[in-house]
């Protein structure tokens, strides 16, 4: 589209008229057969319905069009302009190249957004006398909860998705799990799943602070073995590997520096390093953690964990916040 012919100041040349849209050339390209001008938008909707010139219906091809010359450019590069708002007392004249700018951010266009003092909400210029405060925020608040409704059913669809997913990949892993013993690579696989399962889980939990060993039980009987399983299932566990981690309970499974408790006892210090997460408590009221493996590479071999364990206290157990932590190997340095 070109530049509206009756904004325009004095006469305009007939060669700078674009034959399709009868207004002023607008980005001007040339014919190189016929050396008709068109604006650029215009000649361009056109070959989309025709391959003829508009003028002489000549063959007219993308490969025949080119910038306009320059003495076609400079003709309209004196050309002046009014601005289209001058009925609403814009006083401005301006070259074509200056048009398009001053359109956008003219304060005389009655669409013009400006802000509303009392609501500081954005409103058209020509709008404002009949703007309500009021109706417009009922409005806006309106079409937020809608859009709010919206993503509800959106999370709510993709929960869905990803619960799926999730049963299909434990379906996977129990698969894998009964084929492990059929060869080393499947056996390789099935550990690689098992150590990514519980990297994903360990992050979901929050974590926490054991202030006193002492109160660890550290051989809990069948019944509190079927609390730890509870627990382990309400927090998450991936199904797969919750037989693994209810046995992790007793410390006869526990890396050897704390299988017992004079061994813990010589640990302490170290032992106050474990990344700890917490996961619910029993049924009793006990806390109950778990030490993961992934959370605890900067442990030495004795303490860390080849996948997880699960430990059931008395008390000294709290949460804490993940900035608490402070790896071992910094505090030596």
């Amino acid at each position: 589209m070109g530049f509206e012919i009756n904004h325009i100041i004095g006469n305009v040349d007939e060669e700078l008229i674009c034959p399709i849209c009868t207004d002023v050339l607008e980005a001007p390209l040339q014919s190189l057969h016929c050396e008709h001008a068109f604006c650029k938008d215009c000649i361009e909707q056109w070959m989309k319905q025709k391959t003829l010139c508009p003028v002489d219906r000549s063959e007219l091809l993308p490969s025949h069009l080119a910038p306009a010359s320059r003495l076609m450019r400079n003709m309209l590069g004196r050309l002046q302009i009014k601005c289209p708002y001058s009925v609403h007392e814009c006083p401005l004249e301006m070259l074509l190249a200056e048009y398009r700018a001053h359109v956008d951010t003219c304060q005389f266009n009655p669409k013009f957004i400006v802000e509303c003092k009392s609501c500081l909400m954005k409103v058209p210029k020509d709008e404002l006398a009949d703007h309500s405060c009021i109706q417009e925020l009922r409005n806006l608040v309106q079409s937020q909860g809608q859009e709010l409704a919206v993503l509800k059913d959106t999370q709510l669809s993709h929960k869905q998705r990803i619960g799926a997913q999730c049963r299909e990949l434990e379906l996977l892993q129990f698969y894998i799990a009964a084929l492990r013993s059929t060869s080393p690579v499947m056996g390789s696989v099935g550990d690689q799943l098992d150590h990514y399962a519980l990297s994903h889980w360990s992050a979901s939990l929050p974590q926490a602070r054991v202030s006193n060993w002492g109160s660890v039980v550290s051989t809990p009987d069948n019944h509190m073995h079927l609390l730890v399983r509870d627990s382990l299932r309400a927090s998450g566990c991936p199904m797969h590997l919750l037989n693994v981690m209810v046995e992790q309970c007793h410390e006869e499974r526990w890396p050897a520096a704390m299988a017992t408790l004079e061994r813990r006892s010589g640990s302490h210090n170290q032992m106050s390093q474990f990344v700890i997460r917490l996961i619910k408590p029993l049924a009793t009221g006990r806390p109950c953690l778990c030490i993961f493996g992934v959370d605890n590479y900067h442990m030495p071999d004795n303490l860390r964990p080849m996948l997880a364990i699960t430990m059931i206290f008395v008390e000294s157990v709290e949460e804490t916040s993940e900035d608490m932590f402070v790896p071992f190997d910094l505090l030596l340095n």
